[in-house]
């Protein structure tokens, strides 16, 4: 009979069974609590009226704290925006549209994302304003913050912030109060004050920071300022005997008194915080306060008791739980390794049941949305690299066909004989029956015919000197790499200098990697326009196509450096990985 019992016990789901069990457990405990509670129900326990009064003004204290650090966080994540920075570094007196609409979109996703926010005001040093408003503007300029009696203060704080109503003055509406956090925003590199900052806390925002306390019972909170007016109040406080100032009356940094209004008893609790506020709450109690170790005896008692019982029924709950969750749990411990494997395990038809069931179906689920994205991956990389290709064979063909032109025009048909020829080698080479990948060898015989068309077009104002490991040869590479970096060194590099130069170039292996290196005595690249080829945000399809297809090609995996001096050179240098795809043998 007990075994039948349990099975049908066991296909219970989780919510039935914890009722089953604590209905039984809740009988026996309050038929034997209520025996008790009968003979002491006139002795009833109160806090003490100190420690809760202290406990719901720390309560809201830090509920104002939290609130003012999520809002100063939004704060440094605007001024430490680059953008922003940027366009306040950037300043002067003329207006900029383009500035103000990208300052203004960086403040609209701030405010919409923080319902904490309902606007920020943001100054240059020239006056310029920048700001997004839920509700209507506030009319004030740079000169009004200027003004203000706090603005000696806030420079004071190099960086930090103040907290003031309405601005401290800026602003002041009727029928809305604002919490405003200011700050001095600095250049990050240098610390100097680059602009003013203004966030404005709205009203609701402060009272739902502690909406929780205020939702617990009749609980009243008032709000005041360093100037003791009031920002916010949760119920009407007429009828009770606010002080208007606790100076003299606080010890440490809190005070409470009680009072009696309508024939209740409230505790008045006063705080004053870290932001100048007085923080008051008006909390009611019952009449019946007063304490009693007997009853507290008792309690403690029916609570151990209560609490033994309790815990038989929850450790035969728990088993019942834990038990196929642990076996469960066990079976999905491969998928921290990356094997995304179904489990299977006996259970019934429960919860846990379910679980397992869409589990299976998630993994499922995974495993082919990995191998879509793989698919997609592929597709997408494939696109990118045939667009950066189809930008290179275009850009060298024009200035080939200008070569021929004018030695056409000059009558050195011996020369135009040459490089129609070589440029016959290299597209027959370059395109390599539509190969993504060629040997490094035919690479080379890529660049000596392209050496060959420049020579030809530019009078031999430049030499060549190789030193190639034979061994490179066999390894497959990235089609037209070193092409458009000795087109580089010949236009950028050589060719400013109005002198001849030379370029070298060599191939070895070195730590797993293919190298491959294009260096010139020319004119040399400056220190601002090598930072910008390193970050890819230099124009033109030599230098940054050739990156960029290498990036695309190898998932990342290939290195590109670049020494230059100006003056001095230029020296690239390519790591290609020999382990990746299309560069083994």
């Amino acid at each position: 009979m007990l075994k039948k019992i349990m099975g049908i016990f066991k296909n219970f789901n989780i919510g039935t069974k914890i009722i089953v069990c604590y209905f039984i457990i809740a009988v026996l405990s309050i038929s034997f609590s209520t025996f008790i509670y009968q003979e002491i129900n006139k002795r009833i326990m109160t806090q003490k009226v100190g420690e809760m009064a202290v406990q719901t003004l720390k309560t809201i204290d830090s509920n104002l704290n939290l609130l003012i650090y999520t809002v100063n966080n939004e704060s440094k994540i605007l001024l430490s925006n680059q953008n922003m920075q940027n366009i306040l570094k950037n300043a002067n007196y003329n207006f900029n549209y383009n500035s103000q609409t990208t300052v203004n979109r960086n403040l609209t996703e701030v405010i919409q994302s923080n319902m904490l926010i309902s606007s920020v005001y943001i100054f240059d040093n020239y006056g310029n304003r920048y700001f997004v408003d839920k509700n209507v503007h506030k009319s004030f300029s740079l000169e009004d913050v200027k003004n203000c009696e706090w603005y000696d203060e806030l420079q004071k704080a190099r960086g930090g912030y103040l907290i003031k109503i309405n601005g401290g003055g800026l602003f002041n509406q009727p029928d809305q109060t604002f919490v405003s956090v200011i700050r001095v925003i600095n250049d990050l590199e240098t610390q100097r004050p680059i602009g003013t900052m203004v966030i404005n806390i709205p009203e609701e925002a402060i009272a739902s920071s502690f909406k929780n306390i205020t939702q617990k019972g009749d609980i009243g909170i008032l709000l005041r300022d360093e100037k003791n007016s009031d920002i916010i109040h949760t119920k009407d406080v007429s009828q009770f005997n606010i002080k208007e100032s606790t100076t003299y009356d606080m010890k440490e940094n809190h005070y409470f008194h009680i009072e009696k209004v309508k024939g209740s008893n409230y505790i008045i609790s006063y705080l004053k915080n870290n932001l100048n506020f007085t923080i008051i709450s008006i909390v009611p109690f019952s009449e019946i306060s007063k304490q009693s170790n007997v009853y507290m005896l008792v309690i403690l008692c029916m609570l151990i008791l209560s609490g033994i019982m309790s815990f038989s029924g929850l450790i035969f709950v728990s088993a019942s739980i834990t038990r196929p969750i642990n076996k469960l749990i066990k079976s999905m411990r491969a998928v921290e390794n990356g094997e995304f494997k179904k489990v299977n395990i006996d259970t019934g038809n429960d919860e846990i049941g379910k679980l397992k069931n869409v589990y299976n179906t998630m993994i499922y689920k995974i495993e082919n949305l990995i191998e879509q994205i793989k698919r997609e991956q592929k597709i997408k990389r494939k696109a990118e690299l045939n667009v950066l290709q189809s930008q290179i064979k275009p850009h060298f063909l024009y200035n080939s066909f200008d070569a021929i032109s004018c030695l056409s025009l000059e009558g050195r048909n011996d020369e135009v004989y040459k490089i129609i020829k070589a440029l016959g080698a290299f597209y027959r080479t370059s395109l390599s029956n539509g190969r993504e990948v060629v040997t490094v060898k035919e690479e080379l015989e890529t660049v000596t015919s392209y050496i060959t068309i420049q020579q030809i077009r530019y009078d031999n104002i430049f030499t060549v000197s190789m030193d190639i490991d034979e061994v490179v040869n066999k390894y497959r590479i990235l089609k037209l790499v070193l092409q458009p970096l000795v087109e580089n060194s010949i236009y950028h590099g050589i060719k400013p200098t109005r002198r001849k130069g030379k370029i070298f170039i060599s191939t070895s292996v070195k730590n797993g990697y293919v190298e491959l290196v294009v260096q010139d005595d020319g004119a040399g690249i400056s220190e601002d326009k090598l930072l910008s080829i390193m970050e890819l945000s230099t124009k033109g399809i030599g230098l940054r196509g050739t990156m960029e297809r290498l990036s695309i090609f190898y998932n990342g995996k290939s290195k590109f450096m670049v020494e230059s001096k100006l003056g001095e050179g230029t020296k690239v240098i390519i790591y290609i990985p020999i382990d990746q795809e299309g560069s083994n043998e």
